[in-house]
């Protein structure tokens, strides 16, 4: 049985209650920890890349994040932690200092130093680099070596979140120049992380082994790690059951509730950061008009839609979900948010209000992508068919779904999110009338003011405040509905594997942890 019991719908809404882990197992005394063997691991999808500068999805991330390592780092708690740094700074608003670990090795055997820092960094906002996250690194000013152990960055204005989202390998690993300098990072990833990258069979497997001079001494204590790739997700079911796999996840809370019946799995799951999202074009009738928008999602029973699709596995979302404390509003807050509770008859008035007494028809764009898509869309159907809103389902595939999204080309857009590590992933570059992001045509100047204000606020607590304040915002003018979080992966782990943590943000970096009960 899993720590907090076993897999309920009751305990996927308590999960953000229950901090960031959710399930998590918790390792052994030190003289239990057992060295030697491989942890294999089934997977969906294979990495588009291995440059972490460049391969930003979430599928390539789950393959470097072994490889690679940050300045600093997510624990288990989803709290900053040194990693690289061993100590971190802020001096002023606009300055943060950064002492390095002594003695820290790439796996090509080249000292990670300073100026490999520095190097990280400059080729992030290089251009010739194309990193798709340049632009969110623009208010770096300079990265500058002090001395080989120190490195120091001051920033063009206040950029409070620039901790948190440079603990991701995504935004801002550290590579070996000397490997960059070849040209190979796509296929050849090098850092300085527990395990260093063996082989990869393109689509179908990728091996690791343990790195012999990892900083932190005496981890990892496997001697590998293999991941083998396939979308089908009978397959990977049949792995874990046949137990030729050790770890794998599912999406769907179902099939997580079949495997946990499996006497030699456990389940665990992080708290609930992803959240279904439906999205308007505000910018043309009928969503220009926030009466018609308040209208929606006065008419949208939220609980329903839980019961119905997730079988109860989820919980209330505002506009940032419930698994992003401080910044989120608690999931059993969410319904005293504006429009949130389901209200027909409100509904019904507003749209009168709106002048459309009799309702309105519009198409409603889909894909069959998420378990969670098409079924929500049509219990969204036939709830607003309540109040004569008459919709159509338009489903298409994923790719076309995205050609559509990004050419803003539909009226309404059902679309999940991913982890993030900050609120401005989740929502300024979504809402914000300057965005490249927002493809919904929203321009409201006083969203765009608070979202701007809230940028520069160094102080944890005021910026929270800032957020909360935001998403009463957004609630009340609802340029989109968050319809309900959920975790969004249920991971099953044999129970010879110990030590292991599935993290909030569904990653994996606690392998370095792990160990196999012989």
């Amino acid at each position: 049985m899993n720590r907090f019991g076993r897999l309920t719908a009751r305990s996927i809404g308590r999960g953000a209650a229950l901090s960031l882990v959710a399930l998590a197992m918790v390792a052994g005394p030190a003289a239990a920890q057992q060295r030697g063997g491989v942890i294999k691991v089934a997977s969906d999808a294979p990495p588009v890349g291995l440059d972490p500068h460049i391969a930003i999805p979430y599928s390539s991330l789950a393959a470097y994040e072994h490889v690679y390592e940050t300045l600093v780092r997510f624990n288990a708690d989803m709290e900053l932690e040194p990693a690289l740094a061993q100590s971190y700074s802020q001096p002023d608003d606009l300055t943060y200092e950064f002492k390095l670990r002594p003695g820290v090795k790439f796996h090509d055997g080249e000292p990670m130093t300073a100026e490999a820092v520095k190097f990280s960094f400059d080729r992030i906002l290089d251009p010739a680099t194309g990193s798709p996250r340049a632009s969110l690194m623009s208010p770096i000013k300079e990265v500058k070596v002090v001395d080989p152990g120190t490195v120091r960055v001051t920033m063009k204005e206040p950029f409070p979140a620039f901790l948190t989202i440079i603990a991701s390998q995504n935004y801002a690993a550290i590579v070996s120049p000397k490997a960059a300098a070849s040209g190979e990072l796509q296929t050849k990833p090098v850092g300085t992380g527990p395990f260093r990258f063996t082989r990869y069979e393109t689509g179908v497997r990728i091996v690791y082994t343990r790195f012999e001079d990892y900083w932190d001494k005496g981890k990892p204590y496997v001697d590998g790690l293999e991941f083998t790739f396939t979308r089908d997700e009978t397959a990977r079911i049949a792995g874990l059951r046949r137990a030729t796999a050790h770890i794998g996840w599912v999406r769907e809370p179902r099939l997580a509730q079949l495997l946990e019946r499996e006497r030699h799995l456990t389940i665990q799951q992080s708290s609930p950061i992803r959240h279904q999202r439906l999205f308007f074009r505000t910018d043309r009738p009928p969503f220009d008009n926030v009466l018609v928008r308040q209208a929606v999602s006065a008419a949208t029973n939220r609980d329903e839609i839980i019961k119905t699709v997730l079988l109860g596995f989820g919980t209330h979302s505002a506009a940032l979900p419930p698994g992003m404390p401080p910044y989120a509003v608690p999931a059993k807050e969410v319904m005293d948010l504006p429009y949130q509770k389901y209200d027909p008859e409100l509904a019904k008035k507003l749209l009168a209000q709106a002048g459309l007494p009799n309702g309105f028809e519009f198409t409603f764009l889909t894909s069959p992508q998420g378990f969670d898509y098409v079924t929500t869309a049509e219990v969204l159907q036939n709830q607003w068919a309540r109040v004569g809103i008459k919709i159509n389902i338009e489903s298409v595939d994923w790719s076309a779904a995205m050609q559509r999204w990004r050419g803003k080309d539909f009226t309404a857009f059902l679309i999940a999110s991913a982890w993030a590590p900050d609120p401005d992933n989740q929502v300024t570059e979504l809402f914000h009338s300057k965005s490249t992001a927002n493809y919904y045509g929203h321009n409201d100047p006083k969203l765009d003011a608070l979202l701007d204000a809230q940028r520069t606020m160094t102080k944890l607590e005021e910026r929270a405040k800032a957020w909360r304040e935001i998403q009463r915002y957004v609630a009340e003018t609802a340029p989109a509905l968050f319809l309900y979080a959920m975790s969004p992966r249920y991971e099953a782990v044999d129970r010879s594997v110990q030590g292991y943590r599935f993290m909030a943000n569904a990653s994996r970096s606690y392998l370095r942890e792990a160990w196999l009960k012989k």
